[in-house]
């Protein structure tokens, strides 16, 4: 059952059964009412050929960065959803705990989530990446757990205690061997007074015949959701960036949406090669995008900027 249940709900933990080369991580990206605070809170495990262990990374407001090591006995899963716990620290898709004490940075307290706007599922569909999900061997996996939801609840971050009632969270994850040799993604969920959430991600994917370069972008625009993906006929017209800015125009046979990114430097997290958390890239929680939305006679359906944006750009 085990086996059946996390081919169709890909949030649950899928590395039971792994022994070499694996890693699998979850990353909630929580942010104040007034949008001052943002974090970037990573758990996960790592199974590599000379080191295997739980983790949890911290990127804070400020692109700071803290790597917390556990023992991989430390790590605790439910079979039948997710929820997921290293050492005292408790994850699931409507609360996290943390108790983390760390030389740079401490975070301790609860987190409640609410109004979770899932990933609409369907069996072509069960995740973002849509049939891709079936494939057994692509050396990563990715899937959103919620798009948006509203957060209740303060953390006490290094002694001082930050409100994060009223603030908007986002859930997202990896699993695989190794994260792409080379990606693009971005997210933001904030475009006040727009209730508006955009998410993209580009990455050159191994196959049988060398590689492909596919891509996924979900506008979510109040109660709707536009995707834009390689398996659903979408296409990048075009697709730049410097050491600051990306800029990109999605299309499909009905709608046109244009990105455009700006980007301070970021901190530098860790990424799995061959489930070795060995790789540095960086990332920021601090980027600004601008986006229109419009349909294929150029009629501007939605235009907006957004901000506290994750980012990471790979190459």
């Amino acid at each position: 059952m085990y086996r059946i249940n996390k081919l169709f709900n890909p949030d649950i933990f899928q590395g039971k059964y792994k022994k070499k080369r694996y890693f699998e991580g979850w990353y909630f990206k929580i942010t104040d009412s007034k949008a001052e605070q943002s974090y970037a809170i990573i758990p996960g495990i790592s199974i590599g050929a000379w080191d295997t262990h739980a983790f949890i990374q911290v990127l804070d407001t400020d692109n700071r960065v803290s790597y917390f090591h556990y023992d991989i006995s430390d790590f605790q899963f439910n079979e039948n959803k997710f929820e997921i716990m290293i050492g005292d620290n408790y994850f699931s898709k409507s609360r996290i705990r943390l108790n983390i004490v760390g030389k740079e940075i401490s975070l301790q307290g609860d987190l409640y989530f609410c109004d979770i706007m899932e990933f609409p599922k369907t069996l072509f569909r069960p995740g973002v990446m849509g049939p891709f999900l079936y494939n057994p061997s692509m050396e990563c996996y990715h899937d959103i757990l919620s798009i948006q939801h509203d957060i209740i609840g303060h953390l006490k971050i290094s002694g001082k205690t930050v409100d994060f009632s009223e603030g908007i969270g986002y859930i997202e994850k990896n699993w695989g061997s190794s994260m792409p040799k080379s990606w693009i993604w971005f997210q933001s969920n904030h475009f006040q007074p727009d209730d508006v959430s955009l998410f993209l991600s580009v990455a050159k994917i191994p196959c049988m015949w060398g590689s492909f370069n596919g891509f996924m972008s979900l506008l979510r625009y109040k109660d709707r959701i536009f995707l834009f993906t390689t398996y659903n006929g979408s296409w990048i017209r075009k697709l730049y960036y410097n050491k600051n800015r990306l800029r990109v125009t999605i299309r499909d046979c009905r709608f046109r949406l244009e990105i455009s990114v700006t980007y301070p430097e970021g901190g530098t997290i860790k990424a799995p090669v061959n489930g070795q958390m060995c790789r540095s890239i960086v990332e920021s929680v601090n980027a600004v995008v601008k986006v229109r939305f419009s349909d294929r006679t150029g009629n501007v359906l939605y235009e907006g900027i957004g901000t506290n944006g994750g980012i990471e750009i790979v190459e």
